[in-house]
């Protein structure tokens, strides 16, 4: 398990080989270009507007360089000094982005990520439809959940849970949106297992009530795979009818022999 995600650290340091790429390469000034790629790969506007930003920037300072070269002048030493400034500014700004955009790219790995004006944004508006889960804010949250709690057994179930949601959400849209009428309060649950986790209170009360939740969840997940096997006997059923109904008409038509 890496430092930010599920994933290993082996696995993190690797989506963030540019940005040490970055800073390693000091002669070589690439860091709006390792933000455009890794805007580009999470999808966050705001960091591929800024990447922009710091590209026409850093094509100025050169072009304020080949005016000023090959004199000692202040606007050589300002350029110089922009040139500083701006590996400092442009590498501070990707480690800070480091952390969401490792979790971006594993969100990206269990469905197709879309576009975000900023994390910041996504986060408030996942605050805003805390009372109605959307297929990317109900996957979303019990990732998060999966990752902050300290719990195997818990971190298991939603592993399970998040994989059954999305074997549904990839057949049936619909199945999909019912699923979370059905089963969305266990982000409810998970939320509050984490909460009361975030509190560091081992008292009778919190081991209580964190033992409920935690049975809740595993509840919760036994009856989702229950759900689930149910529409997938539904599904093969529909399919063995339509398959009958697919040989008698090759066999009214004499294409098919009995």
């Amino acid at each position: 398990m890496g430092w930010v995600t599920k994933n290993s650290k082996r696995w993190e340091l690797g989506q963030l080989r540019w940005t040490f790429a970055s800073i390693v390469l000091v002669p070589i000034p690439i860091h709006p270009l390792v933000m455009m790629y890794q805007s580009s790969k999470s999808k966050v506007r705001s960091w591929f507007a800024l990447s922009w930003l710091l590209l026409a920037i850093q094509l100025g300072l050169f072009y304020s360089f080949f005016i000023f070269v090959g004199a000692v002048s202040q606007g050589l030493f300002f350029t110089i000094l922009g040139f500083v400034s701006t590996y400092i500014i442009g590498n501070g700004l990707l480690l800070s982005q480091a952390k969401s955009y490792l979790r971006r790219v594993e969100q990206g790995q269990v469905r197709t990520l879309s576009w975000i004006n900023s994390i910041e944004d996504q986060q408030r508006l996942a605050m805003l439809q805390a009372d109605m889960e959307t297929p990317q804010t109900f996957v979303n949250k019990l990732m998060y959940y999966r990752k902050e709690i300290n719990n195997t057994r818990i971190e298991q179930n939603l592993d399970k849970i998040i994989r059954l949601f999305l074997l549904i959400e990839k057949r049936d849209i619909m199945e999909a949106e019912k699923f979370l009428v059905r089963h969305g309060t266990v982000v409810n649950v998970a939320r509050e297992y984490y909460d009361l986790e975030s509190t560091k209170l081992n008292n009778d009360i919190t081991i209580q009530s964190k033992s409920k939740l935690e049975n809740v969840i595993a509840q919760a997940t036994q009856a989702i795979e229950l759900d689930v096997t149910t529409l997938i006997k539904n599904r093969l059923l529909d399919v063995s009818v339509e398959s009958d109904v697919y040989i008698q008409t090759l066999k009214n038509k004499n294409l098919l022999k009995d």
